[in-house]
């Protein structure tokens, strides 16, 4: 296995992880995501990872496993959570957690490794 290929590995294991994280945290519904409080700080950080995780995937993963939304994913990264953080939409986040990730999380289960 190359060493990128092992570092997508890696990088998507961490994608997996926080995905599962945001699941567990977002488990007490939206009322709870609403008031401000931990689970949403602990929303807001696990899509941090994720999205981060995602960004340093190498370009040859993100080609060979384009059905996942990379552009999505780098955007939510750069205009709210890492960058504009005044500027996140609570709505989008909770949504791209209850309807997004579940999916992205699936596709993340089949990905295709480059050379190995």
């Amino acid at each position: 296995m190359t060493g990128k290929a092992s570092r997508d590995r890696l990088r998507v294991a961490a994608m997996i992880e926080a995905a599962e994280d945001a699941r567990r945290d977002s488990d007490g519904g939206k009322e709870s995501f609403d008031l401000r409080g931990m689970a949403q700080r602990a929303i807001l950080l696990d899509l941090i990872h994720f999205t981060e995780s995602a960004e340093r995937t190498s370009p040859a993963f993100k080609k060979g496993n384009s059905s996942i939304p990379w552009q999505r994913l780098s955007s939510l990264r750069n205009h709210g959570l890492v960058h504009d953080y005044a500027e996140v939409d609570m709505e989008d986040i909770w949504n791209f957690v209850r309807d997004e990730l579940p999916r992205i999380r699936r596709k993340l289960d089949r990905a295709k490794y480059p050379d190995g």
